[in-house]
């Protein structure tokens, strides 16, 4: 199916994610921080999209969104996060996020997002 590249700081979440994520045929890749998520897209240019927390201790989510738009980077971003006040959202957007959802979170809903991001391609 597809390449997905999991960044999150929490292991128990990394774990919940990537479980749906594989269970639906798709290759996961998980990085801990937003500059391990750098290394990983610099390396890997079968990435089609990435499922990014906004809270990570040194480079947030929405950091690195904006560092990858500003490179010109069309990849396909879902942040999930557990800070949901309007500002957040609108900050994620206006960063370059395609899809925004929040924690705690619906494994089944999580994973028809990801389906109808990756049909859009």
């Amino acid at each position: 199916m597809a390449h997905i590249l999991v960044v999150d700081d929490d292991p128990d979440i990394v774990e919940l994610v990537s479980l749906k994520l594989r269970a639906g045929g798709h290759e996961v890749t998980v990085a801990g921080s937003g500059e391990a998520a750098r290394d990983v897209l610099a390396s890997r240019r079968d990435v089609d999209l990435a499922v990014v927390d906004h809270m990570m201790p040194g480079m947030t989510g929405v950091d690195l969104v904006r560092a990858l738009r500003a490179e010109g980077s069309q990849l396909r971003i879902l942040m999930l996060t557990a800070r949901s006040q309007e500002r957040d959202l609108e900050n994620g957007f206006t960063a370059g996020v395609d899809d925004y959802m929040t924690k705690p979170f619906s494994p089944r809903e999580l994973a028809a997002r990801v389906g109808a991001m990756l049909a859009r391609r």
